[in-house]
């Protein structure tokens, strides 16, 4: 993998995980990819925080290139080893309290009820993120197959209160500990599953 790091020159470019612009002069790391449009390649760029979350093999390359000192190197490199443990845990968007109440959750298949905590996903695919549909918070760490999705979300989701962080994470490590999932510990790729479009 190709991958790059350096300080945005302007502040035009947009996170591809969290479609938030970049601001001008902050880090951000690259993902040299083949150009869908064209003959040779293009580059999606990603907040580091964003990118250890969301595309860890790229933050990781990132990290190996970087020309200089970055702040956070222990928590992006801890997050990036997570993530590579935690495949599933790579699909984490952000928390929500449910807006409707007609969402299914991929993994209880229940709907999430009007108000309820629920976390959406993504999924990287073609080279773009693609939405995945949601989990209740209490089915997040047999989904997961980790309940230590608290950091991620705090990092993620800066509106979040701590108070609503707090909660999740209550919620997340609700599940019962011998939930099928939370067993599991391996590193490979998880398996395929069929897009469920948001509701």
């Amino acid at each position: 993998m190709k991958s790059v790091a350096e300080r945005a020159p302007t502040g035009r470019s947009k996170c591809r995980a969290c479609g938030k612009a970049i601001a001008r002069g902050d880090l951000r790391f690259g993902e040299l990819v083949p150009n869908s449009f064209g003959e040779g390649e293009t580059t999606l760029w990603y907040h580091p925080t964003c990118a250890a979350c969301s595309r860890p093999e790229c933050a990781r390359a990132a990290l190996d290139v970087s020309a200089e000192p970055i702040a956070e190197r222990e928590w992006l490199e801890g997050t990036i080893a997570h993530g590579l443990a935690h495949p599933r845990v790579q699909r984490l968007a952000r928390a929500e309290r449910s807006v409707s109440g007609r969402a299914h959750c991929r993994r209880c298949k229940e709907t999430i009820a009007l108000g309820a905590w629920r976390i959406a996903l993504h999924i990287f695919e073609e080279w773009r993120f693609a939405p995945l549909g949601y989990v209740h918070a209490s089915c997040a760490a047999p989904y997961f197959e980790t309940s230590e999705v608290a950091p991620r979300l705090a990092r993620l989701c800066p509106d979040l209160s701590v108070e609503d962080v707090a909660e999740i994470d209550a919620l997340v490590r609700s599940a019962p500990s011998d939930a099928p999932g939370l067993a599991k510990t391996t590193g490979g790729e998880p398996e395929p599953e069929a897009k469920q479009k948001n509701r």
